[in-house]
C-alpha cells in the first residue's frame, strides 16, 4: 500500500550508482507502455532534438519540459505524479501528440525570433503557456511571420520578457502557475493572446508581473552578458527585430576601461575606480547587430555614429531611439554620460511597464 510516488523516488536512488534516472524517465517508461500506436520514449527524444537544434535554434529543453507541456496541452493534471500517468490519460497525450509537436516546434521559433537562446532564456518553462496558446488559437505556421499576427506577437512577446525580467515568476509553485495560466487561455476567446486574464491568474497564485520601484532601480544595475540583461534590453528597444542576430554592446568600449588607458587619457585618478565599476553595467550598455557591432569594435562612440550615420538625421534618429543622445567625444565625460542614461533608461523602463508600476508607498519623500 506503498504511495506508488515514494516506490519511484526510493528506485531512482537505489539505482544511482549506474546511468542516472530520474523521476521524468520512469514516468516515460509507464507512457511508453501504455501508448499504443506510436514510441513515447523516441517521439519525446526526437522532439527534444528537434527544439534544440533545427531550424538554427540553440535550446536546451529537456524531456522533462517536452512531458509537461504534453500534459498541459492534452488537458490533464500537470504534475508529476504516478496517479496523472493514467492509461486514459495517456491515451490522451498519445492522441493529442501530433499538435503538442507541432505547438511546441512553434513556440520555440517564435522565442528565437523573440531573440532567445539557451544562454539568454532564463527559465525554458515560460513555453509551456506559450505552446498551449498556439494550441489552443489553432495556429499554424503562417502565425509566425504574418503582418496580421505582428501585434499579437508583439503582445506575447511583452508578457513573455517581463515574466523573465520579474524574479521568481518561473520557481517554486510552477504546476500552479501553469495550472492558472491554463485555465486562463482556455477560458478566453484565444483570438488574441489574453495578457491581462493570464497576469490576473497569475497574480491570484503570487507571482504578479508587477514592478515596485526598487527592482526597477535593480534592473539599472545589470551586467554585461547577466542573465535578465538581454530581456530588459529588448523591453527598452521593442522596435528591434530580434530574429536577426544582436550583441550586447557596450556604448563605450570596454577595452577602453583600463587603470592605464583611463588615467592616459585624462581621466582623475580619484574617478578611475568609478569608471572600472560603470562600464559593464546597463546604462553603457545597447543591443546592436553582430556585423555593426565587429566594425565598431575599439572605437568611442561618437567616432563610430559619425562615420556610420552620415546625415544628421539618420545620426539623430539612431541616438534617440537609443537614448544615447549627447555622446561626449571624451572619455573623461563618460560619468556623466553614464548618469543621465541611466535616468533616462530609468524613465523609459517606466513607462515600458506601464500600469504595472507599483510605488513604494513605504519610501520616504525627498526633502
Amino acid at each position: 500500500d506503498q504511495d506508488p510516488d515514494k516506490v519511484l523516488e526510493i528506485f531512482v536512488r537505489v539505482n544511482s550508482g549506474g546511468t542516472p534516472l530520474s523521476y521524468s524517465d520512469l514516468l516515460l517508461s509507464m507512457a511508453t507502455n501504455q501508448w499504443t500506436e506510436l514510441d513515447a520514449r523516441e517521439e519525446v527524444r526526437s522532439l527534444v532534438t528537434d527544439l534544440n537544434t533545427n531550424g538554427g535554434r540553440q535550446f536546451s529543453f529537456s524531456k522533462d519540459l517536452v512531458l509537461k507541456t504534453a500534459l498541459t496541452i492534452a488537458g490533464v493534471d500537470v504534475r508529476f505524479k504516478v496517479a496523472n500517468f493514467t492509461q486514459s490519460n495517456m491515451a490522451r497525450v498519445e492522441a493529442a501528440w501530433t499538435d503538442i509537436e507541432a505547438a511546441l516546434l512553434r513556440a520555440a521559433t517564435l522565442l528565437q525570433q523573440f531573440g532567445y537562446n539557451e544562454r539568454n532564456l532564463t527559465a525554458d518553462s515560460v513555453i509551456i503557456p506559450i505552446a498551449y496558446y498556439l494550441h489552443r488559437r489553432g495556429a499554424n505556421d503562417s502565425y509566425l511571420a504574418s503582418a496580421g499576427d505582428a501585434a499579437d506577437r508583439l503582445a506575447l512577446q511583452g508578457w513573455v520578457t517581463r515574466s523573465l525580467v520579474k524574479r521568481g515568476v518561473w520557481g517554486s509553485g510552477l504546476d500552479t502557475t501553469l495550472s492558472r495560466i491554463r485555465d486562463a487561455i482556455s477560458q478566453s476567446p484565444c483570438t488574441s493572446f489574453p495578457v491581462a486574464e493570464v497576469e490576473a491568474a497569475m497574480a491570484a497564485v503570487g507571482k504578479p508581473l508587477t514592478f515596485d520601484v526598487s527592482e526597477i532601480d535593480e534592473l539599472l544595475n545589470l551586467k554585461y552578458a547577466g542573465q535578465r540583461t538581454f530581456s530588459v534590453l529588448s523591453i527598452l528597444y521593442p522596435g528591434l527585430n530580434l530574429s536577426k542576430k544582436f550583441h550586447e554592446d557596450h556604448i563605450f568600449p570596454r577595452s577602453r576601461f583600463t587603470r592605464k588607458r583611463l588615467l592616459a587619457v585624462g581621466v582623475p585618478a580619484d574617478q578611475v575606480d568609478q569608471y572600472l565599476d560603470s562600464y559593464n553595467l546597463l546604462p553603457n550598455l545597447q543591443l546592436m547587430a553582430g556585423t555593426a557591432n565587429i566594425e565598431k569594435q575599439d572605437s568611442l562612440p561618437a567616432d563610430w555614429i559619425a562615420s556610420g550615420f552620415p546625415t544628421d538625421e539618420k545620426r539623430k534618429t539612431y541616438l534617440d531611439e537609443n537614448d544615447i543622445s549627447g555622446l561626449p567625444l571624451e572619455m573623461t565625460e563618460f560619468l556623466i554620460f553614464f548618469e543621465a542614461r541611466k535616468n533616462r533608461i530609468r524613465d523609459r523602463l517606466v513607462r515600458a511597464l506601464g500600469a504595472s508600476v507599483v510605488v513604494d508607498s513605504n519610501a520616504e519623500e525627498s526633502p
